[in-house]
């Protein structure tokens, strides 16, 4: 696997033309993330033309809840010359995925290794240079690497944006904006999972998340309406504040550092929530968090850069570890890595992101 730059789209406009710009410039990626979607929704029983149904059913949800985030969107499809069915699935991916691991959980098919992201948060006094950190790796389907994109927004009418997406995603998971708020987030699973039908997708949740002007518009985007499938957002402000919410369809349970840090993979920690699915398929997430923990509790006031890096590429429980590698032993539809990891600074509005697994790939910087 070489060491290659990161892709970096620098977008402005309105939301249709920045979509344009986005269909253009990342078409062949486009195409290559159809394709894996695709193959992973049939290796759970979920046939191509069943999957692209689902992608326009998507469609009007997602302009009735946010028309900036569907006008982007039909300027990505525009853009890149693809149906906007399709590219709504995209969008919907998350919704898609997610509802067919609960499948796969409820059947107790554990020998399926899914998402493993592993995220931290570290308050002024834990961190050397006093300032606010967030981080992770972002563990996903092998055949999306090399088709992600580092997306740099200069707003009209809302924050500029600073984060990484998967190319024909509006999104915007990990990232931060001029505010100094951020975002790093961990896939979930609950029993309760798809009760509610289109409310609003995980992705445009965290675009939401990261146009927040105040920590308190960051976190009604989370608290505000039920969702579709579960998931964990850790949010952050460059003032000293992270809070962890951990969010099923119907309900959302907080969690704050203890003595300035905080980690969580992908597992429920609060049993409110119902039984937590996705250790049934991942097991590793018993362990990540905890183990994130220790290996940075040990340099606590003293946190920088070299030590999240460590910590982030440790390989206990090999391939399924903090740094994830490929497991062979898998169908190459559900093979799974760390496509990329993350050390944003939420003072100096900045990200540094290694372009796959941290243990052998170097951070490149971008700031907003």
């Amino acid at each position: 696997m070489s060491d290659y730059q990161l892709t970096f789209l620098e977008l402005g406009g309105k939301p249709f033309e920045r979509g344009c710009n986005h269909g253009e410039a990342l078409k062949v990626n486009i195409e290559a993330n159809i394709d894996t979607y695709l193959d992973r929704f049939l290796a759970s029983g979920l046939n191509t033309s069943a999957a692209i149904k689902e992608g326009n059913n998507w469609i009007k949800p997602i302009q009735e809840q946010n028309e900036d985030y569907a006008e982007e969107m039909r300027g990505i499809s525009e853009g890149a010359g693809i149906d906007l069915g399709k590219i709504a699935m995209l969008n919907a991916r998350y919704e898609i995925t997610f509802g067919l691991m609960k499948d796969d959980a409820q059947k107790f098919n554990a020998h399926h290794e899914p998402d493993g992201c592993t995220t931290f948060g570290a308050l002024p006094e834990a961190t050397k240079n006093g300032h606010t950190i967030l981080g992770q790796n972002w563990d996903w389907l092998s055949g999306i690497y090399g088709h992600t994109v580092v997306t740099k927004i200069k707003n009209n009418n809302k924050p500029d944006l600073l984060f990484y997406t998967e190319a024909g995603i509006v999104g915007g998971k990990m990232g931060l904006n001029e505010y100094g708020i951020g975002l790093v987030e961990n896939g979930l699973v609950s029993e309760f999972d798809g009760q509610n039908k289109y409310k609003k997708p995980f992705h445009l949740r965290c675009r939401e998340v990261l146009e927040g002007t105040t920590i308190n518009d960051a976190m009604a985007t989370v608290l505000s309406t039920p969702r579709v499938c579960s998931a964990n957002f850790v949010i952050g402000h460059a003032d000293g504040e992270i809070i962890n919410f951990e969010a099923s369809p119907n309900a959302v349970s907080t969690h704050f550092p203890l003595n300035g840090l905080i980690t969580h993979s992908n597992h429920f920690m609060d049993a409110r929530h119902g039984i937590s699915q996705m250790e049934k398929l991942n097991p590793s997430t018993l362990f990540r968090a905890n183990r994130l923990d220790k290996l940075l509790r040990k340099n606590m006031g003293k946190l920088a850069t070299k030590h999240y890096q460590l910590a982030l590429s440790d390989h206990f429980g090999f391939p399924n570890s903090i740094c994830r590698h490929i497991d062979e032993s898998l169908e190459p539809s559900k093979q799974t890595m760390t496509n990329a990891s993350f050390i944003i600074d939420l003072n100096e509005r900045q990200m540094k992101v290694s372009n796959g697994p941290p243990c052998e790939h170097s951070y490149q910087t971008y700031a907003i």
